[in-house]
């Protein structure tokens, strides 16, 4: 390469470059990104294949491959973009990469392997049309994709070194810092100082010396973050002119590029990069001739993340360990050796050239005032979409997350996003509307830090999120501040004994004070923002906090001396799963029958229609395998046993007469309430306002499902002489809560469930053929009315609109079932085994449909019209909002129509306000005490869907049981809260032997009747599974219980001395 001497020889190297590059036909390129995080994916075998299939098929003269650093979707690697037409082909394997080029070729696209929507059908052809790219300003992070860093040509042919020429001929570093200035850039590394400020101060200062430094601080310490590294890796020259302008403004002639050891691939480019600018005479002695002097070292740093502050990356540069000193002075003042040295973010320095060429003004047009320009972040967590994302500034978090970052992986919903690494702070998902910039995220507790942004969802726990980033600061606490070494160190006990349930609720303020002591008392940077975690979890997610102390539980299920097996923690009754099927791996059904029905009075009805929440925390399912089929075993067991068997522990009143209690109310949360107190010796009416006890379980829940017969024969095992029971016995028509009183009850629960269905609010909702979702069900599962005829439709997408179209399927008189959706299938909140049920009954389900008018002939349905949705912003259920799109109006002829778009509280049956003064929520929900169940009115207790609205029925039972404790306790006149403990595994079960082969089975599936036999009867769907399928599927259980207990000792005979007698 020819040393370059004059600026004009760099100008006719880039005229010359340009014109070959012009005259050359556009050559199909395959462009693989080869970064860091392309290179751990398997992209170097990728490279390899395709160099290997150009020289088989001799095709160097139609295909050239660009290697390049990170393209920023990280998620996607490895993979090829294949120019032109930018068609990117995802996560890719080497059998793969001879379709791709054979597509490319011919001009096609190969329809299997191009990219598509994650858990969706739609492919999408352009790069640029991927939601990834579509809402970033790819400013900085776009030129990774169109060069090769190690070719110094390549990027002089993308405009490279241009800025650095306009400076030369200018030569003026007066109108350099002015550019700098206007266009209002921050720096980018976290505390956002004015660049332009820094330079003219550095510019300004001398210390007689004569000697001044540019520092590019690359020590990237932040977790999860590695925007800096994937610069450095895929555009270090950029890097380079950023860092030679900088020092022509300021006076500099020697740099340093201050980077972590553990960085090789981006250490290796750099050395490439800095080779060759001096090879063309860009660095060096008399560059061009210009008479400037400037040189670049490259220094490696040890890794210490207390080396990211300015004062400390000093002194690790001088070669003393890294420790912050005082400020002032600053270093652009008293810096390396004493010399004014600036120290400047790998980040800022690249968007140097950008604002050179483009102009201060153009470049000032992005982003918001105060906050110019773009801002890389690093987009990891638990989010669909991970990589680098480039953002304007002042863009929204909401944007970022859902628009770019494609929302949650799963179910869950988001809850907060931490930003600015261990140093910044956590923001909760209702304050997602905020813009991104400086000052508004240091106004909400965090910082921008070097760009570092976590997602976090229901899963994730604030309080060990606090306690992991106190965990790395306590580490990487230079020791130098008394406060920082010990303040870290103090608030990381604290959280410590708040994660396993040995904390008090004095000990937040505690907590609270150290990290306002530390945030004020020390020194450098980063011991003033080491308390963030800590501040911003406290001051949005104060209430996990209280949770894990008072409660003893972590929602989130992190926390392993407060969940012991997640199993047992997940099920609201507490039941020991784990153990019942350590007991069915052993063939010990009996035992296992026992630890099922303890805590639980609806076994076999919980063993066909529980949501099993007990299987989404499955170890077996959270670590990347699948779940254990607990509910299938639980209906294994509980199919060999009859409810009649089992005899529960029994106790006497021991106080006087016993009390009588009054439970309106027949469901599961009445009848498990009236079971419990029964066996406390309590007299219990229970008042059914229905002709048949078991509220929603008979009356809404189909008999496919849940066959009646077994509803019955587990309602007559808990029945007994303290329980009487009232059927046709309405509350607010046949009895009051003040009747109630008067009649010597000393205690009233209230549990009448949410049997009211919510109306759609539309002109003919009232015609015939129009039937709200439970009177639909009511009507046929209580009296065997057959309402659904010909084309049935039902709006709504939970449980009861699935049950709804699955009896209407079933009915006689029915020509099709349509299942009309507002969202998409992904946010129906039906359990997803019914969703799937219903497909395979030939139910139609259309998702992003809102019906707008019902159409009547002759007081009679005849269609209704409805207008397709796409979906807009996130609501606060954490979905997107259907938003209509005009036009899109259109009919659908209809016989039947059934509403299921949610139901509320049965609270219409309270006694008018002016008796019974019970408080009603604005959800229309009784308002009771979370803990204690009671009312505003002393002995009124509430529990159930009347509380929560719509819920599950192993919630309903576990509100009915727990209400049950408190009106014994209230009876008693005791205290009705007491201190809670861990759920933790406390009997040890001895586990069997398990080979490899079992170790790799897959999930035991339920056996299912055909569907197309299924849809012309009621008859129950799902059969238990064989003894044999039991027992492997039993094996497959991780035991996650053994982690708290132990085998029992068993105490060893003493062998005796001969001749000694045992005393």
């Amino acid at each position: 390469m020819k040393k370059l001497s004059s600026i004009s020889e760099l100008t006719d190297f880039r005229h010359r470059i340009l014109s070959e590059k012009k005259f050359e036909h556009e050559k199909l390129t395959l462009v693989v990104s080869a970064g860091t995080c392309g290179q751990a994916s398997g992209a170097n075998d990728i490279i390899r294949v395709i160099k290997r299939c150009i020289l088989e098929r001799s095709l160097q003269e139609n295909i050239e491959i660009r290697v390049t650093g990170c393209h920023g979707f990280c998620d996607t690697e490895p993979s090829i973009l294949v120019e032109p037409g930018l068609h990117l082909y995802p996560k890719l394997s080497i059998e793969d990469v001879p379709r791709v080029i054979e597509a490319a070729l011919t001009g096609d696209i190969d329809e299997e392997l191009i990219y598509r929507e994650p858990q969706g059908q739609k492919r999408y052809y352009c790069q640029s049309d991927i939601p990834f790219f579509r809402k970033q300003t790819r400013t900085i992070i776009a030129s990774n994709q169109k060069l090769d860093p190690i070719r110094i040509h390549n990027y002089i042919e993308q405009g490279g070194y241009a800025a650095l020429e306009k400076v030369l001929l200018k030569s003026d570093p007066e109108w350099i810092i002015r550019e700098v200035q206007e266009s209002g850039l921050r720096g980018r590394g976290g505390a956002g100082f004015p660049t332009g400020k820094k330079w003219e101060l550095a510019r300004a200062s001398n210390n007689g010396k004569g000697q001044k430094y540019i520092v590019c601080n690359c020590d990237e310490g932040d977790p999860g973050a590695y925007m800096d590294r994937s610069l450095l890796e895929g555009n270090p020259h950029s890097i380079i002119e950023g860092m030679m302008i900088a020092g022509i403004a300021i006076g500099a002639t020697k740099a340093f590029i201050y980077v972590r050891g553990e960085y090789p691939l981006a250490i290796k480019h750099t050395i490439i990069a800095l080779r060759q600018a001096t090879d063309l005479g860009l660095l060096g002695e008399n560059i061009l001739n210009t008479g400037i002097d400037f040189d670049i070292e490259i220094v490696r740093g040890a890794g210490a993340f207390v080396c990211g502050e300015e004062t400390a990356l000093i002194k690790s540069i001088e070669g003393y360990m890294g420790e912050p000193r005082q400020r002032p002075p600053y270093p652009v003042e008293k810096g390396i050796r004493g010399c004014p040295t600036c120290i400047n973010n790998v980040e800022t320095l690249a968007n140097i050239p950008v604002i050179i060429s483009g102009g201060a003004k153009e470049y000032a047009k992005v982003g918001i005032p105060g906050n110019t320009g773009t801002k890389i972040f690093s987009l990891v967590g638990k989010i669909r979409n991970t990589g680098l994302v480039e953002v304007p500034l002042g863009i929204k978090i909401s944007e970022v997350v859902y628009d770019i970052g494609g929302g949650p992986l799963g179910k869950a919903k988001i809850k907060a996003v931490q930003t600015g690494g261990p140093s910044g702070g956590c923001i909760p998902a209702s304050m997602f509307d905020l813009p991104i910039s400086y000052d508004s995220l240091a106004e909400a507790g965090s910082i921008m830090g070097s760009g570092g942004m976590i997602v976090m969802d229901d899963n994730t726990c604030m309080v060990d999120v606090a306690k992991y980033f106190m965990n790395f600061l306590k580490g990487e606490s230079c020791g130098k501040c008394f406060t920082c070494r010990k303040g870290t160190q103090r608030m990381y006990e604290i959280l410590d004994d708040i994660t396993k349930g040995k904390a008090r609720l004095e000990d937040l303020d505690l907590l609270e004070e150290l990290a306002l002591v530390v945030k004020d008392t020390t020194m450098c940077g980063l011991g003033q923002t080491a308390s963030n975690p800590v501040l911003s979890t406290l001051r949005y997610f104060r209430h996990e906090f209280k949770r894990h102390i008072v409660d003893k539980r972590c929602d989130a299920f992190v926390c392993k001396e407060l969940v012991g097996a997640p199993c047992q923690s997940a099920c609201p009754l507490g039941t020991e799963a784990w153990r019942y099927v350590a007991h069915i791996a052993r063939g010990e059904y009996k035992e296992a029958y026992r630890v099922i029905r303890e805590p639980n009075p609806f076994p076999s009805i919980c063993a066909r229609v529980c949501d099993h929440p007990c299987e989404s925390k499955c170890r077996a399912g959270t670590t990347g395998g699948e779940p254990v089929a607990i509910r299938s075993l639980k209906r294994f067991i509980t199919d060999r046993f009859d409810p009649s068997t089992y005899t529960p522990k029994r106790t006497e009143w021991s106080d006087g007469e016993p009390p009588s209690v009054a439970i309106i109310g027949s469901g599961p949360a009445g009848l498990t309430a009236a079971h419990h107190l029964s066996l406390k010796g309590c007299k219990v009416t229970v008042f059914e306002a229905e002709a048949e006890t078991g509220g929603m379980l008979t009356c809404a829940i189909p008999s496919y499902r849940l066959p009646r017969d077994i509803i019955r024969n587990e309602i007559d095992s808990l029945l007994d002489e303290n329980i009487t029971v009232k059927c046709n016995t309405a509350l607010g028509k046949d009895i009051t809560i003040k009747g109630l009183f008067k009649d010597n009850y000393k205690a009233v629960l209230l549990a009448m469930g949410a049997h009211k269905s919510r109306p759609l609010k539309l002109e003919n909702e009232d015609v015939e053929g129009v039937y709200p979702s439970i009177e639909f069900l009511k009507a046929f599962n209580l009296r065997g009315e057959l309402h659904a005829k010909g084309k049935v439709g039902v709006i709504g997408g939970g449980n009861s609109a699935i049950d709804a179209a699955r009896v209407a399927i079933r009915q006689r008189d029915v020509e099709s079932v349509t299942i009309l959706y507002r969202r998409t299938r992904d946010e129906m909140p039906a359990f997803v085994e019914e969703i799937e049920a219903a497909d395979q009954e030939d139910i139609n389900i259309q998702t992003l449909v809102t019906p707008v008018k019902i159409i009547a002939e002759n007081g009679h349905i005849s269609a209704i019209e409805c207008i397709k949705n796409e979906l807009g912003d996130v609501d606060s259920s954490g979905r997107r909002r259907p938003v209509p799109i005009e036009g899109t109006e259109h009919t659908i002829q209809l016989d039947t129509l059934i509403v299921a778009i949610g139901e509320d509280s049965s609270t219409d049956c309270i006694d008018p306000v002016s008796e019974s003064e019970i408080e009603i929520t604005k959800w229309g929900t009784v308002q009771a005490d979370s803990k204690t169940f009671l009312t505003n009115l002393p002995g009124v207790f509430a529990a159930g869907d009347l509380v929560t609205g719509p819920n599950t029925v192993v919630e309903a039972i576990a509100a009915g049981k727990k209400a049950a404790v408190m009106i014994e306790r209230f009876l008693k006149n005791e205290e009705l809260v007491r201190p809670a403990e861990p759920c933790i595994p406390k009997v040890y079960i001895e586990p069997v032997a398990v080979d490899d082969e079992m170790q790799k089975a897959g999930r035991a599936r339920t056996p299912q009747a055909p569907a197309e036999w299924r849809k012309r009867s009621f008859a129950e769907i799902e059969v238990s599974l064989s003894v044999d399928e039991a027992t492997r599927e039993a094996m497959r259980c991780l035991r996650c219980d053994l982690e708290f207990t132990k085998k029992p000792e068993v105490e060893e005979k003493k062998t005796l001395p001969i001749g000694e007698k045992m005393a």
